[in-house]
């Protein structure tokens, strides 16, 4: 498969615009954007660690999906729906050469302008800390998802050329919202009760996790966010996900350190400042203690 080559730097932030003009699309509307990816296309791929500030929803229409949700490992096949929320890192790893999807990425401000009631659709329902981010759908609620957003696609394609172009998109655009938050109930109905207490404070962690890493590695800030102990808290992240807090947020650092490394024109002073170091030294000591590197070792090897 193909690989984007991007400048490097700290994790990669992409607005919607920065993504199509990464993945050389056509620009649709502001705010919107509808991709429709046929296994025969030679697309580039988001294979390294990026936020975002918009929203993907997409289903799953042949083949597998191998993706990084921060950090969590998830392979996602035909007619599955996935969504992401802007403040999740994102990976693309691979896919199966069959692959192909249909998907939505679309901004708060677009979200915003739609006017959707939020009484019905909350976006925190489906994109929070607690939910789940992806659902095996059937064959026909999966086509029924597709043909709503290859629709969306259509008109998008179209924007601003007939009268009422933006009424139109809009209306279809809370329409697809309005199907995917009835699914999201229909397939996750006992989600609440099956998840336990322990899982809840895993969630709960990982969401804040790529808020602060950067200014705060200790366990203890994030058990007083939580309201646990710090030993509570890793020990039961251990329990869910078989590390532990500490190990998790190290693992977050690390991630990010190789990729302000992969800059060469940043000098590893300009590193350990980025990741709040209080200075070279300290920085050096922890990046060799979790990858038996020193950072000039590790730049060497790139």
């Amino acid at each position: 498969m193909s690989k984007v080559k991007t400048e490097a730097g700290p994790v990669q932030f992409h607005t919607l615009k920065d993504l199509i003009s990464i993945a050389g699309d056509q620009h649709q509307s502001d705010g919107l954007h509808v991709i429709v990816k046929c296994a025969s296309e030679k697309e580039p791929e988001f294979n390294y660690p990026f936020r975002s500030d918009n929203f993907f929803v997409f289903v799953v229409t042949a083949g597998v999906l191998h993706i990084k949700l921060n950090l969590f490992d998830y392979s996602i096949g035909k007619d599955n729906v996935l969504v992401i929320a802007p403040s999740v890192i994102r990976q693309f790893v691979d896919s199966s050469p069959d692959f192909s999807m249909t998907g939505i990425i679309f901004t708060s401000d677009f979200w915003g302008e739609t006017g959707i009631h939020k009484k019905y659709v909350d976006p925190f329902e489906f994109f929070g800390a607690n939910a789940i981010p992806n659902w095996q759908l059937t064959a026909a609620d999966a086509a029924t998802l597709v043909s709503q957003m290859q629709l969306l696609h259509q008109k998008n394609l179209a924007a601003g050329t007939p009268h009422f172009s933006t009424e139109i998109i809009q209306h279809l655009f809370s329409a697809l919202l309005y199907e995917l938050a009835g699914m999201h109930r229909k397939y996750n109905a006992g989600f609440k009760v099956k998840i336990t207490r322990k899982e809840d404070l895993l969630m709960r962690f990982m969401k804040l996790l790529p808020e602060h890493f950067k200014e705060e590695r200790s366990v203890q800030f994030y058990a007083d966010l939580l309201f646990v102990t710090p030993k509570y808290l890793s020990q039961t992240v251990k329990e869910v996900s078989g590390k532990t807090a500490g190990e998790l947020i190290d693992q977050m650092v690390i991630m990010e350190a190789k990729i302000l490394l992969s800059d060469l024109s940043s000098s590893i002073a300009q590193v350990a400042e980025s990741l709040y170091f209080s200075d070279q030294f300290f920085f050096s000591k922890y990046f060799k203690n979790h990858t038996s590197t020193t950072p000039s070792e590790y730049r060497s090897l790139l």
